[in-house]
């Protein structure tokens, strides 16, 4: 019974040892809470996260927390920042990779991942915050840019059109991506994926045909 409790214990990774006040190494620092604030702010909310939680978890004291984002609010702020920001360097499509695959790299990118559950609960948190919803929108823009340029490039269609498409694909996107998350028995991972990629399918093939609106 003893050793089972001690090799239980064991298999628990100890917390890292806390630096007391603000640590020399800014840079590891500030690396080391975004990710901790990322991953507790995408499992509980801004609102039910304190910035001791945050520290704990870094390892930090809330000294090094409060020296480098001044607020929770700042906190939070960076933590978007530096998600959008890696996005963005991440999903830069490779010479001609085409359209499908860079919806299903968008797709595999924001699934099931600390980003992907930041993105997805603050949103509802603060859909409608002056401060992040301009975030949002900025980075829905930057991702409606990459795909009407592949979708301009593969079938050729006109700018408007192209980006019309590509504002449809992304709105499929992320209505599958909210499905997903409340229907987990009947439906699997894989299906809502190729429902994604069969629409862009879909738009695709309506881009290749002449457009026909009127003058």
């Amino acid at each position: 019974m003893g050793r089972a409790k001690e090799q239980e214990s064991g298999d628990i990774a100890p917390r890292q040892k806390r630096v007391r006040g603000v640590s020399k190494n800014s840079a590891e620092a500030r690396r080391k809470i975004l990710d901790s604030a990322t991953a507790i702010f995408g499992r509980q909310g801004f609102a039910r996260t304190s910035t001791e939680q945050v520290a704990e978890e870094a390892g930090y004291g809330q000294a090094t927390v409060f020296f480098h984002f001044k607020t929770k609010a700042g906190l939070l702020e960076a933590c978007l920042e530096d998600a959008l920001s890696r996005a963005k360097a991440q999903l830069v499509p490779a010479a001609g990779s085409g359209v499908l695959d860079l919806i299903h790299r968008l797709d595999r990118a924001f699934d099931n991942s600390p980003t992907a559950d930041l993105f997805a609960r603050m949103l509802v948190e603060f859909g409608e915050n002056s401060t992040i919803h301009p975030l949002y929108a900025d980075f829905h823009e930057h991702l409606r840019q990459l795909i009407a340029a592949e979708l301009t490039r593969e079938t050729g269609a006109d700018g408007r059109r192209a980006y019309l498409a590509a504002a449809a694909i992304l709105s499929m996107m992320v209505g599958i991506h909210a499905e997903q998350r409340l229907e987990t028995k009947r439906l699997q991972r894989a299906e809502f994926r190729e429902m994604l990629l069969g629409m862009t399918r879909l738009v695709m093939a309506d881009l290749t045909k002449p457009d026909e609106a009127g003058p």
